[in-house]
């Protein structure tokens, strides 16, 4: 049985490899055992040394406090659409 020879991946790369090489190069990989969805809540909890359902109960809560903030940060950041007076053409009554 013959191992295949994998390429080194450089974790400074700017690629799909390079981040998966970065995760692994930190100890995040997805375990194959034990996972429900994805495997990423039992990955914390190996790298981490977690409990996995305390992983999972604080990946699900950081989920939960987030998104609104990020929605919170999207509409004060994001301007809103001009008005129709704001883009009508001005029109002089003589």
């Amino acid at each position: 049985m013959s191992t295949a020879a994998h390429p080194q991946i450089d974790i400074h790369d700017s690629s799909l490899p390079g981040a998966r090489a970065w995760f692994a190069a930190k100890g995040l990989t997805r375990p194959r055992q034990g996972r429900i969805l994805a495997g990423v809540s039992a990955g914390i909890a190996r790298r981490y040394d977690l409990n996995r359902l305390v992983a999972r109960l604080m990946v699900i809560a950081g989920i939960l406090l987030l998104t609104p903030l990020a929605y919170a940060a999207a509409w004060i950041l994001m301007p809103a659409d001009a008005t129709a007076d704001d883009t009508a053409p001005a029109t002089s009554v003589a």
